[in-house]
């Protein structure tokens, strides 16, 4: 089963037992690799990049583990990725809330939340920002880098993933930190996102929890 939510295309295995990435199907072009589903332990997020590395903790590759097992259903559930994240389920859209430490510094911000750091920077011209230059730049300092830009009624959100070979079409904490860093910044509550893919989301908070939303697409053989 493929998955498409916030930017990422995951293929949805299952099976009992702890995962060999080496025996997983290829993927398709431009997927961002396995989520792997173990019926001896569930709510466990095992993700594998399209490099075969498994990540302790994917925004997007959570909340499609909590969708799949709450069926699909409205609902909530605690799923576990470097410890236990919040995933909401609401009428086909699913939602992940997170706590996050946001540190304005002038012309960028630090965002930490649990397993993920990310630097964020305002920018004009974010659609063709010379974002890998500019990941480059930082990249001794082992953490994700965003931009963003108002466009409209929405906030374009481009990440660059630490250690990645190549900028992704979405990345949820991406998109939080992100918007996060605007909503601060501007005294606001609630902003609709966009990234590379086309994916229009919406994130709210309250200045520390804040809560990611996309709407979810399956796609079965």
């Amino acid at each position: 089963m493929r998955v498409s939510i916030g930017g990422d295309t995951f293929l949805v295995l299952h099976g009992k037992g702890r995962p060999n990435p080496h025996a997983f199907p290829p993927l398709e072009r431009r997927m961002s690799g396995w989520i792997y589903v173990d019926h001896h332990d569930p709510r466990r997020l095992y993700y594998f990049n399209y490099l075969k590395h498994l990540v302790p903790f994917c925004g997007n590759a959570a909340r499609v583990l909590g969708y799949i097992l709450l069926g699909g259903k409205n609902g909530s559930i605690e799923v576990y990725a470097s410890g236990p994240k919040f995933v909401i389920v609401r009428d086909g859209k699913v939602g992940i809330t997170l706590n996050l430490k946001v540190g304005i510094l002038g012309d960028h911000t630090k965002v930490r939340m649990e397993g993920v750091e990310h630097l964020v920077f305002p920018v004009s011209g974010v659609q063709n920002y010379p974002l890998r230059a500019l990941y480059i730049s930082l990249r001794s300092l082992k953490i994700h880098v965003n931009i963003y830009e108002k466009l409209g009624d929405h906030l374009f959100v481009r990440t660059w993933e630490y250690n990645y070979p190549n900028e992704p079409e979405g990345c949820a904490t991406g998109t939080l930190a992100a918007a996060s860093d605007y909503l601060l910044r501007n005294s606001l509550h609630r902003i609709t996102t966009l990234v590379r893919s086309g994916d229009m989301g919406e994130v709210s908070g309250d200045g520390e929890t804040f809560t990611l939303w996309h709407r979810i697409r399956i796609y079965t053989p």
